[in-house]
């Protein structure tokens, strides 16, 4: 495969500054790339490296004017927007597998789709339907009365669940198990517990991704819910009745408590802990290793530590944290003093 200057423009609304007929085969990073490779700078500390790249084509930002004379760029509003777009179109991986493997097992009741891939020893269960175009990889297991939509990637040794709903163009990454109980346990006068049944579902909307090894309970009743559009790193529990608001982003190794919901457009970076029955609002960022204890009812807030504080005035309990040991010494000289002066 191979690009010219003039055709990454036209795919990306750009404008070639530079050789048009330049041409690429492959991408690499700006520090690694050679004369046949695409890369980008989307921030503006990488330009330096315009100066002495070897790359055959770099896309860049609308307002970058200086570019070296050995140099082809294509200058466009989101560079790093723009490269995805190239990669998707042009280099993404084009999987092979079609068809129904000879060892996949598929109950009679169950309904597959036009084109879709079951792969070796997987299992289809009763009464699941398989929207066209879906994939469902080797030893993963569906069990009686899913539905999975159109265009749906199950990988590898996944687990849905009963009546688990998945949408059409998601992904869910090898290892996942979607619906499996909420730890819904009750004490009991003698100190053992009763397992409460958790007889409710899991349901997750369209063009969703979820990684790898992440665990998606079901709800005690009613729905788990994983709205439209959300991404979810790997190694993530999200406990029962939760519900998780349209194109939210949460990052590896965060847990959500049971009955929590949490608003649109949000993002949980790594390792955030949420409380259980708790409501964050739409929009709202909260940084790695944060834990939420306490509702959140500031659309667009920005929050960090354990406890939950506001951004700034986390960083500057950071500060206070910082100098206590001086401070602390200042006040065991100024106590010395007084006892002196008495």
């Amino acid at each position: 495969m191979k690009l010219t200057a003039n055709q990454i423009a036209e795919s990306v609304d750009g404008k070639v500054v530079g050789n048009n007929s330049a041409e690429i085969s492959k991408v690499a990073k700006i520090e690694e790339a050679d004369n046949s490779s695409l890369c980008f700078i989307s921030n503006k500390k990488y330009l330096k490296h315009l100066k002495t790249t070897q790359a055959g084509i770099v896309l860049v930002g609308s307002d970058v004017n200086e570019v070296p004379k050995n140099v082809t760029v294509v200058q466009c509003a989101q560079p790093y927007v723009a490269f995805c777009h190239i990669l998707i179109q042009y280099f993404q991986y084009q999987d092979p597998n079609k068809g129904i493997h000879a060892t996949a097992v598929i109950e009679t009741s169950a309904s597959i789709g036009e084109g879709c891939y079951v792969g070796p020893n997987a299992y289809i269960g009763e009464n699941v339907s398989l929207g066209s175009n879906s994939k469902v990889y080797a030893n993963t297991s569906i069990y009686e009365n899913c539905s999975i939509g159109d265009n749906t990637s199950i990988y590898s040794n996944c687990t849905l669940y009963y009546e688990s709903v998945v949408g059409s163009d998601c992904i869910i990454h090898s290892g996942t198990v979607i619906g499996s109980d909420g730890f819904g346990h009750a004490p009991l006068p003698d100190g053992t517990y009763i397992k409460i049944p958790q007889i409710g579902n899991v349901v997750i909307k369209n063009n969703v991704e979820i990684g790898s090894n992440c665990s998606i309970d079901r709800a005690n009743m009613g729905s788990t819910l994983i709205e439209e559009g959300c991404r979810i790193d790997n190694l993530i529990q999200i406990a029962h009745g939760v519900q998780i608001g349209k194109y939210t982003v949460v990052a590896a190794q965060t847990g959500i408590s049971g009955s929590s919901k949490v608003g649109d457009h949000c993002v949980l970076a790594g390792q955030v802990g949420v409380a259980g029955h708790i409501t964050i609002a739409n929009k709202v960022q909260i940084g790695a290793q944060s834990g939420v204890s306490n509702n959140i009812r500031e659309e667009g807030g920005k929050f960090t530590d354990s406890p939950h504080l506001p951004l700034g005035n986390a960083l500057k309990s950071r500060v206070l944290y910082k100098n206590l040991p001086q401070l602390e010494k200042r006040v065991r000289d100024i106590e010395q003093q007084l006892k002196t002066d008495n």
